[in-house]
């Protein structure tokens, strides 16, 4: 039995969980349970929704039911302590369920449903094989130190793997078109195969890896069915596009960009599913602390949201993402950086672009900020060791009183090129997206953007890699 994750019911609004259509009569009996209330829940992506909520008679029986079928996908009945077991809605929505409140899997019997008589045989199935992996696996690590039991344990964790295989292939063959055999390709791995490399290639493992790496990317969701909408209601697509695009993928515009607008084209295929994948890849890379990845959410806002072709949008979102999109642009790594001209303690100008540097930081700071008191010391003992391999910074106090900035810039000896600009002209909040402080890019010496918003040993060890090229 599994443990829910969420604590309290909420109520899908995004995608409303019916359609106008015959209605839903599930009958639930729970043995150890009575006068009480438990749900019906669904996956979405990696949550979880309450669908329905029922209270269950002095017998411990309850009916879930409702005029308007639900969409299709793995449900969840949820007991009061927030632990569950599931269950596949797809066509059949009229069956009766009756189990026992410790181990409901293990004792579920279900009238009216083959395909749940068949997931339940499934659910049976995995949890027996995946305590035998959790032991063989644990076998391991207790004789990691002797080869004869590690491959003695490693020949049954193969056959444990084919027995598996086999299972879920029969599944497959037998019942091609039930939800069950959907999930189960959904959730079956791209089998890489054998290359045939020409004759005199060195270095073949490399290139072996490669040739699959390559082949995985471009067939990694072979068995996922983006017309069928079911799919969202379970946890898997999300999982997989979680895993392609954040742990598979080389973690670099070049590389993602193509494969997402690949991606969104293949879930054109369903209205719903088509905005679920928009959805869920403008939020990751919005979100992204990898550096650099903001390129990929400017990429799929211009070319989707503020294109037209994301008709879900509201006019208020539109607008505020296209502000966004707009502030991070001048700043992507790349590009090369705004010219700023500011004012120098001693009433002249500095101009960015005129700084003869092969490194050039620019720091935007506050005196009182709380973390600027942290790093500006770093950075100084940063700009002191390598100032002589050609490191400059540009520090900009944000603020507009004068004698602050020059009584912490003196204090601090703060020797570098200290400018502010108490009017905005240069527009740097806008150019530099200045939300925080501080706020640190690394410029090369044209003055394009090699790093950004980072910490002082981020910046050293930019410089210690590419004064070593």
């Amino acid at each position: 039995m599994k443990k829910i994750l969420f604590k309290a019911i909420i109520l899908a609004t995004l995608f409303p969980s019916f359609v106008f259509s015959q209605g839903y009569n599930i009958e639930v009996t729970i043995d150890g349970l009575r006068d009480t209330s438990i749900y019906l829940a669904y996956h979405f992506g990696n949550r979880k929704y309450v669908q329905d909520t029922i209270r269950l008679d002095s017998q411990g029986k309850g009916v879930f039911t409702g005029p308007d079928k639900l969409q299709g996908g793995i449900y969840l009945v949820v007991f009061p302590s927030m632990t569950y077991f599931e269950i596949l809605l797809s066509d059949n929505q009229e069956f009766k369920l009756k189990t026992t409140l410790t181990d409901p899997v293990k004792n579920i019997q279900v009238f009216n449903s083959a395909e749940n008589k068949l997931f339940t045989e499934y659910q049976i199935f995995m949890a027996v094989k995946q305590a035998l992996s959790d032991d063989l696996q644990k076998r391991l690590r207790a004789h990691s130190d002797k080869a004869d039991s590690i491959s003695i344990l490693q020949d049954q964790l193969r056959k444990l793997d084919f027995e598996v295989k086999t299972y879920w292939k029969t599944i497959r063959e037998n019942q091609p078109n039930s939800f069950l055999a959907s999930i189960i390709r959904a959730m079956t791995n791209i089998e890489i195969p054998e290359f045939d490399l020409p004759e005199g290639v060195s270095n073949s493992d490399s290139l072996k890896w490669v040739m699959g790496y390559n082949y995985n990317r471009l067939h990694f969701f072979d068995n996922i069915d983006f017309s069928d909408e079911k799919m969202l209601r379970t946890p898997i697509l999300q999982n997989k596009l979680e895993h392609f695009f954040t742990r598979m993928l080389i973690q670099h515009p070049d590389s993602i960009i193509p494969q997402a607008v690949r991606v969104i084209e293949m879930a054109s295929q369903h209205e719903k599913v088509y905005q679920y994948v928009l959805v869920y890849l403008l939020n990751t890379f919005e979100t992204s602390h990898v550096m650099g990845l903001d390129e990929v959410f400017v990429h799929l806002a211009d070319s989707y949201y503020l294109s037209g072709k994301a008709p879900w949008a509201t006019p208020d979102f539109l607008e505020k993402l296209s502000t966004r999109v707009q502030r991070l642009k001048p700043n992507l790594i790349g590009r090369v950086a705004a010219d700023l001209r500011m004012q120098t303690q001693q009433g002249n100008f500095a101009n960015l672009h005129q700084i003869k540097a092969d490194f050039i930081i620019l720091y935007f700071y506050e005196p009182g900020c709380g973390h600027c008191k942290t790093v500006t010391p770093q950075l100084l003992k940063l700009y002191e060791k390598y100032k002589s391999k050609g490191l400059e910074v540009y520090a900009v106090y944000i603020l507009d009183d004068k004698e602050e900035w020059i009584d912490y810039t003196t204090k601090n000896n703060l020797n570098w090129i200290n400018v502010f600009d108490p009017t905005n002209a240069s527009f740097f909040r806008y150019y530099y997206d200045i939300y925080s402080t501080p706020t640190i890019y690394m410029l090369d010496r044209d003055k394009k953007i090699i790093a950004k918003r980072v910490g002082v040993e981020t910046l050293e060890q930019i410089i210690e890699d590419k004064t070593r090229l």
